[in-house]
């Protein structure tokens, strides 16, 4: 069985040490093929990036023109090799683990990356070069380049590995950092506008850049103007993370036997698969630490693991969480709302690069949120596309995030041991009392600042981000069973021993409409929908088991005002 490289993204390591590889080498050529010497590639957090920044490196760096076909041997490119193989002197820089704490910090940690971008590349060609360490990044950068050109044979290939990293974290807390760094006179213009002169005088030949969003790239235009976004390509669509095919392959040649492919499918596609990055792409992406991570527990455990979502995962896209508060933060909730409500976002247009000191619109935003991995492709309409949530841990993560807005806003200190006892009550004794009662007083500590907005889909978003943030149950929401749509679903979740299992059906009559006759009136169209929900195969074998809870719950303002288990 092959190793599982989980954290690993030196393409040479992964080859000599027996990892598995998925073989995406085909795209060199067809990044060569579209006649484009500077490409910026951008995809989500943790997709793979890096590794692909290796394997290029190894592609077209010179010093490793021996060992080419001990390194590529049984890929695509071993084949189809480009006349540009092994012809470059490689320069490298990565702009991850920057301190963003100030801007003397972001200043002392940029320069630091690009020192040792320039030392790594005096060591492995064994030059030196005349630079002072204690000047702007853009001066040490520009003394390096005009001694590298009389100190070697060729040209240079410039791969840049995480260039908006850094900016990302300041977009989330330090807006004003971030302008002042890329702004015309700003370091980090500066330094790019270096880079863009040593590909005018020849030195520089190809550049490569990975990131997350475009924000960084549109605000360096003036100084940086020569890169092509490649991130809607349609042919570069499967170039980072995994096809279904590719995680049937990974899981075979680093499982086996032990696993039943076909049976897990269903459960890693809910849980990692939707990524879709061009409208008229024929697959669906799987991100890749999340299908590696679960390899890599299913192998060390011999079975499926309990917890689907990698640590690692959340904490990057906490990190990003921040930006809901960017610009316009009251239009950012709305979108939010919208989004964990189960709405797709129709008919946007994706930016492909925006800047900050203009104009930042609700489609700017939705196009961040698409390049981020919060969002990802539905389909098309005309010229224009309809997004929704990629999958299963995405979705958790917005209803995380709103669980901490609710907080805020109804200035209430959620118990989360006493949420989790409650839910454990639903899972064990199939018993629903204190769950409600913390809604309840949610809804009324709310109530009291604006309650005229209430209506049935807050109150269920209330209920269902209360559910998810507990990790009991895998919770569904508007999602279609049996001919309609229920409220609130909750399913068994991987990991977790769960007695009962239980569906919701919720209404809300506002305080101005509310009668007998109303109520029985929600009543009634209720239990009709609970009947019909239950004739689907998804719980027919739930019901079986004689452990389906079935409930309908009336809100009238911020109390429940009619409950009622139905056998």
């Amino acid at each position: 069985m092959k190793k599982i490289p989980y954290g690993i993204s030196d393409y040479k390591t992964i080859v000599e040490e027996n990892y598995i590889y998925v073989d995406k080498t085909r795209y060199i050529e067809i990044l060569e093929e579209s006649g484009e010497p500077y490409v910026v590639f951008l995809r989500p957090r943790r997709f793979g990036k890096s590794l692909f920044t290796s394997v290029l490196e190894y592609y077209y760096d010179v010093r490793y023109k021996d060992e080419f076909d001990e390194l590529f041997k049984d890929t695509y490119i071993s084949k189809k090799s480009t006349n540009k193989k092994n012809s470059y002197y490689v320069l490298k820089f990565n702009f991850s683990g920057i301190n963003t704490n100030t801007k003397e910090s972001l200043l002392t940690g940029f320069t630091k990356n690009v020192i040792d971008g320039i030392k790594n590349f005096e060591i492995k060609y064994q030059i030196k070069t005349n630079y002072n360490v204690s000047g702007m990044p853009s001066e040490i950068f520009k003394e390096f380049l005009t001694e590298a050109k009389q100190k070697i044979n060729g040209q240079i290939y410039v791969i840049i590995d995480e260039y908006d990293h850094f900016a990302n974290e300041l977009l989330s807390y330090q807006v004003d950092t971030f302008e002042e760094t890329i702004s015309r006179t700003g370091f980090v213009r500066k330094w790019y506008e270096v880079l863009k002169i040593g590909t005018e005088n020849g030195l520089v030949q190809r550049i490569y850049m990975t990131g997350v969003s475009p924000i960084t790239l549109d605000s360096m235009t003036s100084g940086f103007n020569i890169a092509k976004n490649k991130a809607r390509h349609i042919k570069l669509n499967e170039c980072l993370g995994f096809t279904e095919e590719e995680v049937e392959y990974i899981l075979k040649e680093t499982i086996g036997e032990d696993i039943d492919i076909k049976k897990e499918m269903p459960l890693l596609k809910r849980y990692y698969n939707g990524y879709l990055f061009n409208e008229d792409a024929k697959n669906r992406i799987f991100n890749s630490d999340m299908v590696l991570y679960y390899a890599s527990e299913y192998q060390t455990l011999g079975n499926r693991p309990k917890v689907l979502i990698d640590p690692n995962i959340s904490s990057d896209y906490n990190k990003i969480s921040n930006l809901f508060t960017l610009k316009n933060r009251e239009r950012n909730m709305t979108i939010l709302q919208e989004i964990i409500e189960g709405n797709e976002q129709e008919n946007v247009t994706i930016t492909a690069e925006y800047s900050l000191a203009k104009e930042f619109t609700s489609e700017d935003f939705k196009s961040l949120l698409f390049y981020l991995g919060f969002l990802t492709i539905k389909d098309s309409i005309i010229n224009m596309v309809n997004l929704q949530v990629p999958n299963y841990v995405i979705k958790e993560m917005y209803f995380d995030f709103f669980g901490k807005i609710i907080k805020e806003e109804a200035d209430y200190d959620l118990d989360i041991g006493k949420l989790k006892n409650a839910i454990i009550k639903i899972a064990q004794k199939g018993e629903i009392k204190e769950y409600l009662e913390i809604v309840q007083t949610t809804l009324n500590k709310l109530s009291n600042r604006d309650f005229i907005k209430f209506d049935e889909k807050y109150v269920k978003v209330i209920m269902v981000t209360y559910l998810m943030m507990s990790k009991i149950y895998y919770v569904k929401s508007e999602d279609e069973l049996g001919g309609g749509y229920v409220d609130i679903a909750l399913l068994p979740r991987i990991g977790a021993k769960t007695k009962y299992n239980a569906i919701f059906e919720v209404k809300y009559i506002k305080k101005e409409n509310y009668s007998e006759e109303a109520l029985n009136k929600e009543i009634e169209e209720a239990r009709g929908q609970i009947r019909k929900y239950t004739k689907s195969q998804e719980l027919v074998d739930i019901e079986k088991e004689k452990n389906l809870k079935k409930w309908i719950v009336v809100f009238c303002k911020d109390e429940v005002v009619y409950l009622e288990e139905l056998e």
